[in-house]
């Protein structure tokens, strides 16, 4: 049985994160990632990790509202795990807090 990772990097979605006011009046651009160790015994169709669903996971939570980052990847990655995958870290960040700095963020992995 091989074991193999998939990497989904960078999914931009715009919701409602945070705890201030201001965090809960206008969405913003959160960014997830995450790696996801998944196993198989062939590369066939049928035997394949889907990640579609985990894609369609994150942009449900398109124009949400979180109080937290943190929970924000707790529940993708249960998502995830209830999907099959072994083991997964997701981050999420967001870009658009500070001008002198690229994103702030959050990482959680578990198994």
């Amino acid at each position: 049985m091989s074991r193999y990772r998939i990497v989904l990097e960078d999914l931009e979605i715009r919701m409602y994160l945070g705890i201030h006011d201001f965090e809960k009046k206008a969405p913003q651009r959160v960014l997830i990632c995450a790696e996801i160790d998944v196993t198989s015994r062939s590369f066939g169709k049928d035997d394949i990790f889907d990640y579609d669903r985990v894609v369609a996971f994150i942009r449900a939570f398109s124009m949400q509202f979180i109080e937290t980052q943190e929970d924000l990847v707790v529940r993708i990655h249960d998502h995830i795990l209830s999907l099959g995958a072994l083991s997964a870290t997701v981050y999420s960040r967001k870009p658009d807090v500070f001008e002198d700095c690229k994103s702030v963020g959050v990482s959680y992995r578990g198994d």
